[in-house]
């Protein structure tokens, strides 16, 4: 006790001793001073943040809300300061002040100020606004419009809120988000509510996963039903389709515990009889089939007793997923577009910007900015120049700021593919001893700052872009190669590499299909050789070397291949066996229905 109490008696002491005038207020962000805390790297990123903020008001409409949306990623974590600038603060009261508007002027400003807002309750007064006291959407002079529906505010505000953490820490967000899941015949709503309804389905499960206790979060679920069998007899709409594929998951994941198992299997087994095909699916590729996955998984579920409050993973999709979140937050609403002089003026001011920034995370920002404002022809103009830095000769420099330039550069959309496969393929195709050791002497350090031991950054910029561009995969054979080579190859065991496997999993998916093809230079042969190593064990030598989450996601990813691929390449007998063997495993359970689907 007397340890406890020697502790606020020597803060007190210490407080005590220092005059009021010693006191001070934490230093404003967006007036007055450029703010400065004694460190480098986050002295220049605000300097760099003023002086986009003094931009951004005399900018073009649209050139000024992209500043707006983006200049919060300039606001550096200083948080662990007694005395850090409020930035974030102020910019969602200058916010919320222009909110208070009545009526609320619904315009790109409008939006941009919106996104830039993550206060809880000022969304949560956004979302429950009258659309009478919203104005129609005022088109800025480069917007050709449509223009974007009064909902559309009521939407974004929804998709910035934190549904899940205020159903479980605020009392009146609560109620309010729940009524609106309660009442919603709204597709896209619902979709941005659903964080909203999982929090109460895990709580009704905290403590005693094994049974549900209170009758809130079944009460919920069985109301949904009607609106998921309405949904699955509906025209194909892709809010509705996301939003059903999620409800069919809550419901294997919790009917059994929540009293709606009868339900739930009468509804499952409807669309696994109908395989996917409901009127819902109909003219949407792989929607179907994305369909009666998530409906067996749910089945499986079911059937096997849940010790979890939370839902599996959803498997990856075939369809076009349609993620309004993503929309909402960058999409321009009303298909503005920059004219290219103003894209111009813009780019000029990033390059100064580049003529004298030393820190890596400043000058990734400007990078970024500028992948977002080069024109084509001037993209492809620079595009060699742009990259030069990445490179030593044939060695690679790693740092913080190469590795942003290589995520750039392969999305110029501006540029030339071929020009930018090349850059791809060479960094794929980079032996261990081209690449340099990372370099953090750019980066911001300090005793509370860590970085990865272990990372595989080349990789990972180059998968991502092969996610956005899959078609690559087939026009180059450059490309396929190295993916067909690390395909046949076992999983890596080491995290940073496996980590790397995750993403570049759905382009070996596709070597596979394309070597099913019998396009020019398939070889089924290959697809089948893929997946034969993919029915291979693990060596229980190697199974010990494994301490991390990414080897256990890549092999449900192979399981997963098994199924989706194996009757495509005539291997169905020898998947079928090696499933059966595993049929407990609920990976290997969807992929055994898959492969006979």
């Amino acid at each position: 006790m007397k340890r406890r109490a020697a502790v606020p008696f020597a803060l007190a002491l210490a407080l005590s001793a220092c005059a009021p005038t010693q006191w001070q207020s934490a230093p404003p962000c967006l007036s007055g001073s450029v703010p400065q805390v004694g460190r480098p790297v986050p002295d220049e990123m605000f300097a760099l943040m003023r002086r986009e903020w003094d931009r951004a008001a005399h900018a073009p409409l649209l050139v000024r809300a992209h500043i707006l949306e983006t200049i919060p990623s300039l606001f550096p974590d200083v948080s662990d300061l007694l005395l850090a600038p409020p930035c974030n603060r102020e910019l969602e009261a200058e916010s919320a002040a222009a909110f208070d508007e009545k009526p609320l002027v619904f315009s790109r400003s409008l939006v941009a100020r919106i996104r830039t807002v993550h206060d809880a309750k000022i969304l949560m007064a956004l979302a429950k606004r009258d659309e009478a006291s919203i104005t129609a959407y005022e088109l800025g002079p480069d917007e050709p419009g449509p223009r974007p529906p009064k909902s559309y505010v009521r939407y974004l505000a929804l998709a910035s809120i934190p549904t899940y953490w205020i159903v479980d820490n605020d009392p009146e967000g609560r109620r309010l988000l729940l009524d609106r899941v309660r009442t919603s015949k709204d597709a896209r709503e619902q979709l941005l509510l659903h964080g909203a309804a999982s929090a109460v389905y895990s709580q009704m499960l905290w403590g005693h996963p094994t049974r549900a206790e209170g009758e809130e979060g079944p009460a919920i679920l069985r109301g949904l039903l009607p609106e998921v069998k309405r949904r699955l007899e509906g025209p194909a709409d892709a809010a509705s389709l996301e939003l059903v594929i999620l409800q069919l998951n809550d419901l294997g994941a919790f009917g059994v515990r929540f009293g709606l198992e009868q339900e739930a299997r009468a509804l499952v087994n409807e669309i696994l009889a109908a395989k996917g095909e409901v009127p819902l699916t109909r003219g949407v590729p792989g929607a179907a089939r994305d369909l009666a996955e998530v409906a067996r998984a749910a089945l499986f579920d079911l059937d096997t007793p849940q010790k979890t409050t939370s839902v599996a993973e959803l498997p990856p999709p075939r369809r076009n997923q349609f993620n309004t979140k993503l929309e909402l937050r960058y999409v321009e609403p009303a298909r503005g577009k920059v004219p290219e002089a103003a894209a111009l003026a813009r780019v000029r001011e990033l390059d100064k910007e580049l003529e004298t920034l030393r820190f890596n995370a400043p000058r990734c920002y400007v990078l970024r900015e500028l992948g977002h404002w080069l024109p084509a022809a001037e993209a492809s103009q620079r595009f060699d120049a742009f990259i030069a830095p990445i490179f030593e000769g044939e060695r690679i420099r790693l740092d913080t700021e190469t590795v942003c330039r290589m995520r750039v550069a392969l999305g110029l959309d501006g540029v030339d593919e071929a020009r930018r496969v090349k850059l791809l393929e060479k960094l794929l195709m980079a032996k261990p001893e081209q690449v340099g050791p990372r370099d953090r002497s750019h980066d911001e350090h300090g005793a509370g700052i860590a970085y990865p031991a272990e990372e595989q950054p080349v990789w990972t910029a180059a998968a991502g872009e092969l996610l956005a561009h899959p078609e690559w995969i087939e026009r180059h054979a450059g490309v396929r190669a190295w993916l067909e080579e690390k395909a046949l190859a076992p999983i890596p065991l080491d995290a940073a590499t496996a980590e790397a496997w995750t993403y570049f999993q759905p382009s070996f998916e596709r070597v596979i299909t394309f070597h099913a093809s019998g396009a020019p230079g398939a070889s089924m042969d290959t697809a089948r050789a893929i997946l034969r190593g993919y029915l291979q064990p693990l060596d229980p030598a190697d199974q010990k070397k494994i301490s991390h989450i990414y080897f256990g996601e890549v092999s449900r990813a192979r399981i997963r291949a098994l199924g989706e691929y194996g009757k495509l390449v005539g291997l169905a007998p020898e998947v079928t066996a090696s499933l059966e063997e595993r049929k407990t495993d609920r990976t290997a359970a969807l992929a055994l229905y898959m492969l006979n689907l």
